[in-house]
């Protein structure tokens, strides 16, 4: 009878710990992607990003405006103008681990 209450109890105790460790997590920074480039996109004011998370190897092409249009309706609020732009399309990339050096010629040819 001690033993179930004491497992209970346990039980209890490692419920509670684990939220008290996820909501001190709640506030750990997020991780960024690397800026690898801006490129022409096509239209006036437009622009494509591209990004690297480098934790999932994933490479990001965003199409967004260079400027967002906004305008501000309180002292402290400001409201965003809708724009037509905007997309983004992701895909996994393969990243080498080492550089791959070029075969040298001592390398590729055989002794006779």
């Amino acid at each position: 009878m001690v033993s179930k209450i004491r497992l209970k109890l346990l039980f209890v105790l490692l419920i509670s710990f684990t939220t008290v460790v996820f909501a001190q997590t709640n506030d750990a920074k997020k991780p960024q992607m690397n800026f690898l480039g801006a490129y022409e996109g096509g239209q006036p004011n437009v622009s494509i990003i591209k990004l690297l998370d480098p934790t999932d190897d994933v490479l990001c092409y965003v199409l967004m405006p260079d400027n967002a249009a906004r305008k501000q309706v309180d002292k402290d609020k400001w409201v965003y103008e809708a724009n037509a732009v905007g997309s983004i399309s992701c895909l996994k990339v393969i990243v080498p681990v080492m550089p791959i050096s070029p075969k040298t010629k001592s390398s590729s040819s055989k002794k006779e």
